[in-house]
């Protein structure tokens, strides 16, 4: 989606409810209707719930969230488009736009990605799975992975068995990256309506609160101390934990790079090294963890003597 300040598309996206409704509904079904496409539509339909959030105000929210749910059923043929709406594209536009709105860097945003990541970890803990713990996670992926039997090993089919207890922490995790896109997308397409040229509000200002450290202690404990069933959801928030301290050390790296002036080039090739190499995400959560508990990032834009 391009825009240019004071005009483009987001000025006409903007100027109206009906606009951003149905632009919203079109992508949206669109995801739904288009599932190799289904990630990058549904990300810009929760950053442009929280883009009407933030410039047009909660009442053109609502607004959007009623004709935009009635257009989804109307052009998907099925009512239930709606309400999936409302629950996974609206609500946590909503909740991010006020993020945004209730302050200027990125505290508001973190805690709302805390506290939405955390209840669909626990819906994915107990609420879906009604009470059946970790087998029903296997049993729902031996399922999925039915159709593929004679073209995975049995070791392949093993590996990914032992995984699919850790599903609910994969599924909060994966969400709460693409809410961060979000709200990052919102924010600057924000800045971009308001004729700002430069980011105001930067990634690598982003810090998690530090009250938080004692949750990956309490977690990692746990963990060493409890086995089986019992370890099952610490072993999921183990996951969603990290993830959040992934942000954060993200949010470092950037940092870094603009405090040595390095070229966006630069960044640009750590993430494609993440993307090869996953194992760099876990570096990345230790820094992060790192940086809030030694406070790396004061001592590294502290003034030299």
């Amino acid at each position: 989606m391009t825009a240019q300040p004071q005009g483009g598309v987001l000025r006409w996206f903007l100027s109206g409810r009906w606009q951003a409704s149905l632009s919203i509904a079109v992508l949206f079904s669109l995801a739904g209707l288009v599932p190799f496409l289904a990630a990058p539509l549904f990300l810009n339909c929760v950053a442009l719930v929280a883009l009407v959030t933030i410039q047009a105000g909660r009442k053109e929210s609502l607004e959007v969230l009623v004709i935009a749910g009635i257009a989804s059923m109307l052009f998907t043929f099925n009512p239930w488009f709606g309400v999936i709406f409302a629950l996974v594209a609206w609500l946590p536009g909503r909740l991010l736009g006020e993020g945004l709105h209730w302050d200027t860097q990125w505290s508001g945003v973190v805690w709302v990605l805390i506290g939405l990541s955390l209840l669909i970890l626990v819906l994915m803990l107990w609420v879906v799975p009604l009470g059946a713990g970790p087998d029903f996670w296997q049993t729902q992926m031996t399922q999925m992975l039915k159709p593929l039997a004679k073209e995975i090993s049995k070791v392949q089919m093993a590996a990914v068995l032992r995984m699919a207890p850790l599903l609910p922490g994969i599924m909060a995790a994966g969400l709460v990256l693409l809410w961060t896109l979000a709200a990052l997308l919102a924010s600057r397409w924000y800045e971009r309506y308001q004729g700002l040229d430069r980011p105001q509000r930067v990634y690598g200002s982003l810090e998690l609160p530090g009250m938080l450290i004692w949750l990956v202690v309490a977690t990692l404990l746990g963990i060493s101390l409890l086995h089986g069933a019992l370890a099952w959801p610490l072993q999921n928030l183990a996951l969603l934990v990290g993830t959040w301290y992934l942000l954060q050390g993200l949010s470092f790296v950037h940092l870094w790079f603009a405090a040595k002036g390095w070229p966006t080039i630069a960044l640009l090739g750590l993430y494609i090294a993440l993307i090869l190499l996953s194992q760099l995400l876990l570096v990345l959560s230790v820094l992060g963890i790192l940086d809030r508990v030694f406070h790396l990032r004061q001592r590294l834009l502290r003034p030299r003597s």
